[in-house]
Parts: C-alpha cells; sequence; structure tokens
C-alpha cells in the first residue's frame, strides 16, 4: 500500500498532509527543521508502507531534497506555479497546499521540476556568484568615472583606458590629496578604488576555481571548439543542461533556456512574439554575448545573422537572439554526437536535430 505525502515548508512549521487509498486524509503539523521531517516519514514507514513525498520548490529545496531521500521511496519537487491550473482551484493555505501534492502525486499529475546533484547544484550557485561580482565590479567603475568626471576629471591621466595601470595609479595620486571639508570626494573616491580592488581579487579567485572545475568536465573542451564560444558560455550551458539526455528535441532545449518565441495562435491567426525568457538568465547572457563574437569568426552563422537581420540595422537584437537560439541548437547536436564544430554542422542543424 502506497502512501503519498505533501509537505508544506515554511520557515516556522511544515504541514503534511497523507493520502491514502480508502482512507482519510491524515494532516501533522511539524517543525520547520529536517529532523522533525526525517522523524514523521520513518512514522509512516514503519508499517512497511511504500511513501512518496513531494513539496514546493524553494530556496532550500535542494538541500532539504538530499537530507530526506534516503527516508522514503520517492521524493519530487513540485512546481507550484503549474499546480493551480491542473487542480483546478485558487484557495490556498498550509493545509490545502499539502493536498494539492499529494492528491496530484497519487494520479501521476504533479507537475515537477528537475533537481540536480548536489555537485552541480553547487557549480551552477558559483556561476551565479561570478555573475553577481562581475556586475559589482561594472557598478564601482561607473561610480568612480562619475565621481571623477564630477570634479572635472574628464579624461583619465595617461593615455588609453581608464583601467589601465598608470590611470589606476593617478587615481591613486588624486586620493592623497590633502581633505577638506569640502573636499570630501577624496574620501569617496578612495573608498571606491578599495572595493573596486576587493571586488576584483574576488573574482579572479573565482574565475580561477571556475576555469579548473570546467578542465574536468569532457563537454568543456567540446563545445569550446565553437569559434568564440569561451569557458564562462561553455560552463554556463553545461551547468544547466546537467543531463542533455534529458531533453527531447531541439525545440524543448531552447524552450528551457527561454530563447524559444512566444505563440498567439487563433483560427488562422499566428503571430510570434518576444522570447519567453523562462529558465536561467545566465544562460541566456552568455549566449547572447558569445553571439557577437561567433558571427565574427564563422562564416554560415554570419549569414543567418545577416539573413535574419535583413538590411535592417532595427533587427540587430532580434537576429543576435536568433543566432543565440540556433548556437544553442549546435550545441545540443554536438553533446549527443560527441563531434567537434564544423561549418557544415551550422546548415544541417534542422536534420542533426530531428534525427537525435
Amino acid at each position: 500500500m502506497s502512501k503519498y505525502i505533501g509537505f508544506d515548508i515554511d520557515c516556522k512549521k511544515t504541514v503534511a498532509c497523507v493520502v491514502e487509498n480508502g482512507k482519510k486524509d491524515i494532516y501533522q503539523t511539524l517543525g520547520p527543521d529536517v529532523e522533525s521531517m526525517k522523524g514523521f516519514l520513518k512514522e509512516q514507514k514503519r508499517a512497511g508502507h511504500r511513501v512518496e513525498l513531494a513539496f514546493e520548490i524553494s530556496g532550500q529545496a535542494g538541500f532539504i531534497y538530499d537530507s530526506l531521500a534516503g527516508c522514503v521511496d520517492e521524493i519530487k519537487v513540485a512546481n507550484p506555479s503549474k499546480m493551480t491550473w491542473i487542480y483546478r482551484t485558487a484557495k490556498k493555505n498550509d493545509r490545502i497546499d499539502a493536498r494539492k501534492m499529494a492528491v496530484l502525486m497519487s494520479i501521476g499529475e504533479l507537475p515537477t521540476v528537475y533537481m540536480p546533484s548536489r555537485e552541480v547544484r553547487q557549480w551552477r550557485e558559483t556561476i551565479l556568484h561570478r555573475k553577481k561580482i562581475v556586475c559589482k565590479v561594472v557598478q564601482v567603475k561607473n561610480r568612480i568615472r562619475a565621481t571623477l568626471k564630477s570634479q572635472g576629471h574628464i579624461k583619465p591621466g595617461s593615455k588609453g583606458g581608464w583601467w589601465k595601470k598608470s590611470n589606476r595609479l593617478w587615481m591613486r595620486e588624486i586620493c592623497e590629496q590633502s581633505i577638506g571639508l569640502c573636499d570630501l570626494w577624496y574620501m569617496h573616491l578612495c573608498n571606491l578604488l578599495d572595493e573596486l580592488e576587493l571586488l576584483e581579487s574576488q573574482l579572479k579567485r573565482v574565475t580561477k576555481y571556475l576555469d579548473g572545475y570546467l578542465a574536468g568536465q569532457a563537454g568543456g573542451g567540446l563545445l569550446m571548439s565553437i569559434p568564440g564560444v569561451g569557458p564562462r558560455t561553455s560552463e554556463a550551458v553545461l551547468a544547466y543542461t546537467d543531463k542533455i539526455e534529458r531533453f527531447g528535441n531541439y525545440k524543448q532545449y531552447c524552450s528551457y533556456f527561454g530563447l524559444t518565441p512566444k505563440l498567439d495562435e487563433s483560427g488562422s491567426l499566428r503571430r510570434l512574439g518576444h522570447i519567453s525568457k523562462q529558465g536561467p538568465s545566465v544562460v541566456r547572457w552568455v549566449l547572447c554575448e558569445s553571439s557577437w563574437k561567433v558571427i565574427r569568426h564563422s562564416k554560415g552563422l554570419r549569414a543567418f545573422y545577416e539573413r535574419v537581420m535583413g538590411e535592417q540595422k532595427g533587427r540587430k537584437k532580434i537576429a543576435i537572439v536568433a543566432v543565440a537560439r540556433k548556437l544553442l541548437s549546435i550545441m545540443r547536436a554536438m553533446m549527443l554526437t560527441g563531434e567537434l564544430f564544423n561549418e557544415e554542422l551550422v546548415n544541417k542543424i534542422d536534420k542533426l536535430t530531428e534525427a537525435a
């Protein structure tokens, strides 16, 4: 006999609902800690029942999944945004939410979220951490330039970029000026330069770790055989793909990363809108950045870009997103076949993906 259990978890308590065929539903309030959940699940398995557990995706879902996986026969992480449509009710409280998951799991209709291994989850977190550091570095650099320009320093002290070594020394020399009541901007500039150095040291450390980890992944060198694709794009695609076999075709794969257009179809009217932008935004970001480089090195993708743009400068962004989607399809084909990039693959990608 199987028991289907739904957990509604928050920071103060966990509400459990046990659904068993032919019996009345059981509700119980547990503590928010993992040990309370383990004790409850072991009690449910005591009579030799098969126990299946479901709970909603959250920031701590990975930790809970790893902790409870050994206490049940099957564990699933639910997608709450899709449950309302399937369960056909907008009512919401802790008991209802817990029962929703248990009932939908019992009839095989629970919308689930793919849960990668702990190692892959940490890899993804590190990639996101690096992206956030990069964004902070850009912000601090913009603030430094704004501060200097506000005091009449329109150009750096030496020729070249603002961040070359000689210009950084020039900024430090400015900071050494005596600070009076009306010159507190010197202190502001000094603090910003200190913050920039700290962020850049953190960025260097994280990048070194990611480079070393990517070197141990079989698909890293494969994807970097595409001209214009570097380690940051390769690692993001590999980390968020995890297992390429879980995607049935290239359309599902591109849809997972939010690069497929929204469809508005009614009767004879069929209109394609903007891309859905669902899934990991970091992958779309690095793919679009890489696409600008790829079209400079790949004749096939350059021709595809120009064909989509159609000699209209206003369609540049549309065309580069189309290239990013095409590039993602090529990467899927390469991961399935294990073949390095070649220009013929660009023209035959549709046939290859359909066959895969």
